[in-house]
């Protein structure tokens, strides 16, 4: 159980993650700036994003949150599979972006608008993790 806590927390804490998606291209890989709910990772977008063209046909995706260290010993980190879903609107359309304000202050320069931007859900299914 406490193991579980620890992973929790280190992916909560993360501010930047690495997404991959896949498309008959080969695969797309990005950094981008998560939230956890403890359930349920979620991030901001644009609509017309080569992402989101590549998860509107495979669900599919794969996010790596990790710290490095020059004393190998001690690297960190959390693979997670999962699938996603896309949400364009509405009350948890919300409370993601409300999540994704509290933690990144910058989106005040760069607002997450409907129409504009989707906010991606990850449904975890499978995680690896190291040294966490």
């Amino acid at each position: 159980m406490e193991s579980l806590r620890s992973a929790i927390e280190f992916i909560r804490k993360q501010k930047v993650a690495r997404v991959a998606t896949f498309s008959k291209e080969g695969i797309h890989l990005v950094p981008i700036c998560p939230v956890y709910d403890g359930r349920h990772v979620y991030f901001s977008t644009g609509a017309a994003s080569k992402k989101v063209k590549n998860l509107k046909r495979n669900k599919k995706i794969s996010i790596v949150f990790d710290e490095y260290s020059d004393n190998w010993a001690k690297l960190k980190g959390i693979s997670v599979q999962g699938e996603v879903e896309i949400i364009e609107k509405g009350e948890e359309f919300d409370l993601a972006r409300r999540m994704l304000y509290e933690k990144f202050p910058q989106y005040k320069k760069m607002p997450i608008r409907e129409g504009e931007s989707v906010i991606v859900k990850i449904k975890p299914t499978h995680s690896i993790c190291w040294g966490v």
